[in-house]
């Protein structure tokens, strides 16, 4: 993050807070912190639990709305950007928010859980074609097609509403050998597509472009190879001149670099890393600077 103490940071996803500290704790009283997420229950937590000295706002808000935050808290442009897409832990370990298939709970699965459709409310009324091709789009699951004919099947008796009831119908079809895989695929899957989650990044990361000034920082931390994939995208085009299709013998796009990508190669986890913080075992990090 290249974090200077007067400098303006923008967390697109708060969390519990542990980036948001660790960036207060570089930053002086001229710096500021603005920190984002979309479940009002993590802002609610951290607004009577954060403890720091440095100049702060958290906003319950889809960082699809990055640009507006932004500007609404005085900040037309900011030294850094930081988008950490892994669950919050809040999320994953409460049963109720219904993100895992290892405890039982309603089937909700929406980062805001007073917007748009549940998962149960998905899984009860789309097609199996679509469902197959939400599983194989965002899950990339081989049974993709059996598992969406037995949750069509199985529907037809009676709603699917929970995540045992989901998860059960799934080991149903798939082989024990590899039945964690894809309950992991499938539960991804679901959760993709009703928060939206890689239109919702792509709009964010062409408005945290635009909110960059000079020599800031973009980081991305993502953790399933279909959010990675976009961003290594996004930060290629970015960091070209032209874009134009190579069979173009003179470039008409006028497309000019505006980022430097400081990682050629994402950065993992360590062992020892991995060994303290099990979640992060598939976290990749991607990072540029806007020139």
């Amino acid at each position: 993050m290249n974090l200077q103490p007067d400098g303006v940071y923008v967390d697109c996803t708060v969390g519990t807070g542990g980036h948001f500290r660790e960036m207060a704790q570089s930053l002086s009283p001229q710096g500021f912190l603005l920190g984002l997420d979309t479940d009002p229950h993590t802002i609610e937590y951290l607004q009577s639990n954060l403890e720091i000295s440095v100049p702060h706002q958290l906003i319950n808000a889809n960082f699809s709305e990055l640009s507006r935050v932004c500007y609404r808290a005085g900040q037309l442009q900011v030294d850094g950007i930081l988008f950490d897409l892994g669950l919050s832990s809040f999320a994953l370990d409460d049963p109720e928010r219904g993100f895992s298939y290892l405890k039982d709970g309603p089937l909700d699965m929406r980062f805001n859980p007073a917007q748009g459709m549940t998962a149960g409310e998905y899984l009860n009324s789309a097609p199996a074609g679509e469902l197959t091709k939400v599983f194989r789009q965002y899950g990339e699951e081989h049974q993709a097609a059996k598992i969406a004919r037995a949750i069509v099947k199985k529907r037809q008796i009676k709603p699917i509403e929970t995540t045992e009831e989901l998860a059960q119908i799934i080991r149903s079809i798939v082989p024990a050998a590899t039945v964690i895989k894809s309950l992991s695929r499938i539960f991804q899957a679901i959760r993709i597509h009703v928060n939206r989650e890689l239109a919702v990044l792509e709009t964010a990361l062409i408005q945290a472009l635009l909110l960059l000034r000079l020599g800031g920082r973009l980081v991305v931390i993502s953790y399933h190879s279909l959010e990675d994939r976009l961003v290594k995208q996004f930060f290629n085009k970015e960091a070209t001149d032209c874009i134009c299709p190579r069979d173009f013998p003179v470039c008409r796009c006028g497309h000019k670099a505006s980022l430097r990508i400081l990682t050629p190669k994402p950065i993992k986890p360590t062992p020892a890393e991995i060994t303290q913080n099990p979640r992060a075992r598939s976290a990749k990090l991607r990072a540029a600077e806007k020139i």
